[in-house]
């Protein structure tokens, strides 16, 4: 997978999150992070945005 910022290597990582392990993807180039509430709120927002243009 790539970073959507750099275009640069995503790797899957666990993270501890209010006592969870959390799998997240992290750019090895600039560290972006991409956990599941991130993903969702992009899916969200990229669904607003179509609709918008759809509508116009």
């Amino acid at each position: 997978m790539t970073c959507q910022k750099c275009s640069g290597l995503m790797v899957k990582e666990s993270r501890r999150d209010f006592s969870q392990d959390v799998a997240v993807l992290r750019c090895i180039n600039c560290g972006l992070v991409i956990d599941p509430l991130i993903a969702q709120n992009l899916a969200a927002l990229s669904r607003a945005k179509q609709l918008t243009l759809n509508a116009a």
